[in-house]
């Protein structure tokens, strides 16, 4: 009985040792994480001044997708193209925009990683590098948003679809239009949390839900064959629908081009 004793009270000793260790090692880390934010402007409210709160943000990809996305859909794209051409138009430049964002941050993300022998970067981490780029968003993405980049994005994009037999109006169209895109997809992109845009849905075939989906022309009956044409948005990579922000825009599968 009195091993078993002595054996608890020793167990005891070490819990308590460890539950101390435990605090020390959580409050240093509470500390760290405190001088790191103050390293960083901006970092002790939810965002800089100058970049978008999440609620706004959200507002300002629901009106892209209403309103920008729209305008350039029946002014120039529904009128000369069938629906091929207007899945390829809106997959090629969502994509390429969102690559060229991507290009623009994963030197960083790499040399961090590199240097200090990680797969990923943790919450932490990540959370500070988005402060620090909402704090001076403007001067990075006018450093990453670069002229050629968008001519040559249109160039791609009228070489395969003739838009307007390649005018220069409708070519201005496409340039501002990704212009727009780059900026909203730039700013979901340093949003904390991240706002993700599911481009993967765009050109899928489905049947109509109005729990996942918004009709981007017209009244379309629950269950109807469509194509989805514009992305959802969710709060997080995991499309789960309870993270989800804005609905994808459809049409139907037999949709009337004018």
């Amino acid at each position: 009985m009195d091993i078993i004793t002595n054996k608890l009270t020793s167990v005891k000793k070490e819990r308590d040792q460890y539950q101390k260790e435990n605090r020390e090692l959580q409050n240093e880390i509470f500390i760290l994480q405190s001088n790191m934010r103050q390293m960083i402007p901006g970092f002790s409210s939810n965002t800089s001044s100058s970049f978008p709160m999440i609620n706004e943000l959200q507002n300002r990809l629901s009106e892209f997708f209403k309103c920008d996305c729209q305008d350039i859909f029946f002014d120039l794209l529904s009128p000369e193209l069938n629906m091929e051409g207007i899945v390829f138009f809106y997959k090629n430049a969502f994509t390429k925009i969102q690559d060229m964002i991507k290009n623009y941050f994963d030197p960083l993300d790499n040399l961090m990683k590199k240097t200090i022998c990680i797969d990923f970067l943790w919450t932490p981490i990540d959370n500070v590098l988005r402060k620090s780029f909402q704090s001076n968003w403007k001067m990075i993405y006018s450093q990453m948003s670069l002229e050629p980049n968008y001519y040559s994005i249109m160039q791609f994009i009228q070489s395969n679809l003739k838009l307007q037999d390649e005018n220069p109006q409708a070519n201005k169209i496409i340039v501002d239009f990704l212009k727009k895109t780059s900026e909203i997809f730039f700013c979901c992109y340093i949003s904390d949390p991240q706002i993700f845009l599911d481009l993967s849905c765009i050109g899928q075939r489905t049947a109509f839900n109005p729990v996942k989906h918004d009709s981007l022309d017209g009244f379309i009956k629950q269950k109807h064959d469509c194509i989805c044409i514009l992305p959802s948005c969710f709060k997080s990579n995991l499309n789960l629908q309870e993270n989800c922000i804005i609905k994808s825009q459809i049409l139907p599968y037999d949709y009337e081009f004018p």
